[in-house]
């Protein structure tokens, strides 16, 4: 989902920096933006680690300016029963969803406040704006709540800074090949379909653009009508 925001933004002529923790996947997108005629940079970083998101961001600053827009696609899934559930991998899961998106609004928000402009965009999960039993999930679910409330309070602070943060909440999105599991979980949805990351790219070109900036603190669910 991530890549294709990255690849949207870049095909609406923004300037983009895109990061992530694998060297192969960048450059998987370099390919696929280089055969699309689509300019935009890549960084190896981990957005779990405070220094490296500073010097993502002071590199970004360099070459492409700003930034004036934050895309935090950023989150590690686990699931099992809570007997399973180790306090190395809670930490982990709360580093990954919400203490990452705490660095990068921390290294953003100083030069959107120069600039009285910013539009900040996370990614949560369907059904994360209202806290509820997640079998299984449990953990990955608390995660996303706590990300909302940081992203609420965030947009609370800095509303009259005109920087906006908003949510994008997904269902089941088709991420890679379609499975006999994966169809069947689209039985389940009224859409009778997957997502697709193209249409998340959509949403999240609407929140980042201009003419969002009367909304802030709102999540936007894509999930088919999967909790209806």
């Amino acid at each position: 989902m991530g890549r294709a925001v990255a690849l949207a933004l870049a095909r609406e002529g923004a300037r983009v920096l895109a990061t992530g923790r694998h060297r192969d996947t960048l450059a998987e997108l370099r390919a696929i933006a280089q055969a699309r005629g689509i300019p935009l940079r890549t960084l190896q970083s981990d957005a779990e680690k405070r220094e490296r998101v500073r010097k993502a961001f002071r590199y970004a600053a360099s070459k492409i300016g700003g930034p004036d827009l934050l895309v935090h696609a950023v989150g590690d899934f686990w699931e099992g029963p809570i007997s399973r559930l180790t306090g190395e991998r809670w930490e982990a899961l709360v580093r990954s969803n919400v203490t990452s998106a705490l660095y990068a609004i921390q290294e953003a928000l100083p030069g959107m406040r120069r600039r009285r402009y910013g539009r900040i965009l996370l990614f949560g999960v369907a059904g994360g704006d209202v806290p509820r039993a997640a079998p299984r999930a449990h953990a990955y679910r608390a995660a996303k709540v706590a990300l909302l409330t940081l992203a609420r309070s965030v947009a609370h602070e800095e509303a009259a800074n005109g920087i906006t943060v908003n949510l994008i909440l997904p269902g089941v999105i088709r991420t890679g090949t379609v499975t006999r599991s994966s169809a069947l979980l689209a039985r389940r949805i009224p859409a009778r379909r997957l997502g697709t990351p193209q249409e998340v790219a959509r949403a999240a070109l609407f929140l980042l653009s201009h003419d969002s900036g009367y909304i802030t603190g709102s999540t936007l669910t894509l999930s088919g009508g999967l909790l209806l």
